[in-house]
């Protein structure tokens, strides 16, 4: 039985908040399938086609688990920065909610109150009427640029938190297995065009990996047959003409195929 159950907010044409290049919907999906590989199956994932809000998903959930419903916050303040928890007003603050928010915030301080009242949103109310520990969970501001490198470095560590908060022992989640061309992504090796404004290249697979160039709308490169994926996505890499070391790119969302929004495109 799960003993977590993750919702990621917006999507399904909702992108949320955005910044750096990112947009919160596509970030909150990157941890939420961070905290489902490590959890295994003691993490339940929601749909992460649909938009919970949108489509008062919540108000059918039927599910004994504790949930929380991650997000980013954004504000367009100069200097805004951390993380908080979100409960239902007039409700006491549990176990969950106390160490998540002190774990949160550690890792990514700057508010002033690490668990906030609200009593206008949709899903905190829908939950509270049908009885649902639920949580809703702001990781950071992503139009922070402090906040969004650290979540973008860390996204492993953040999910790692989520894990230990709710009592669930941390996998080594492999990663899919590197593959010729042609493997079960449809990744081939080629002549590949950026498709967005950026695109870091680093010098590891993942996010981890430091930002050592970057690629820009309509500029190519030629990737080999390797790939791996690697939180929530698939890295490509080529040999870098000058320095003759090894550089990744991630050349979409990790979904099994080729996407009409992945950042890069085969060519050639």
């Amino acid at each position: 039985m799960a003993k977590l159950f993750v919702i990621c907010g917006h999507g399904a044409g909702d992108p949320g908040a955005d910044g750096g290049g990112y947009t919160e919907a596509e970030r909150v999906r990157a941890l939420g399938a961070r905290i489902k590989a490590l959890g295994g199956s003691e993490v339940e994932l929601g749909d992460t086609s649909r938009n919970w809000y949108r489509d008062g998903g919540i108000s059918r959930l039927e599910t004994s688990a504790p949930v929380v419903e991650l997000h980013m916050d954004a504000s367009g303040v100069p200097g805004a920065h951390g993380a908080h928890v979100i409960i239902k007003s007039g409700f006491e603050p549990d176990k969950y909610d106390r160490a998540l928010a002190d774990r949160l915030s550690a890792m990514m301080p700057g508010r002033a109150e690490k668990i906030v009242h609200h009593s206008e949103l949709a899903n905190v109310n829908r939950a509270a009427r049908r009885g649902i520990n639920y949580r809703l969970a702001e990781n950071g501001f992503i139009d922070s640029d402090v906040d969004r490198a650290y979540f973008n470095e860390h996204v492993d560590d953040i999910a790692r938190v989520y894990l230990e908060v709710f009592g669930i022992t941390v996998s080594s989640a492999p990663s899919e297995p590197e593959a010729g061309a042609s493997g079960s992504t449809g990744f081939a090796g080629g002549t590949y065009r950026c498709t967005v404004d950026t695109l870091n290249v680093r010098d590891a697979p993942g996010l981890s990996g430091s930002v050592v160039a970057r690629y820009h709308k309509g500029q190519t490169v030629v990737l080999d047959s390797w790939y791996v994926s690697r939180d929530g996505y698939i890295w490509g890499r080529y040999t870098g003409s000058t320095s003759g070391k090894l550089r990744y790119v991630a050349v979409g969302r990790a979904t099994g195929k080729p996407e009409a929004d992945d950042y890069l495109v085969r060519v050639g």
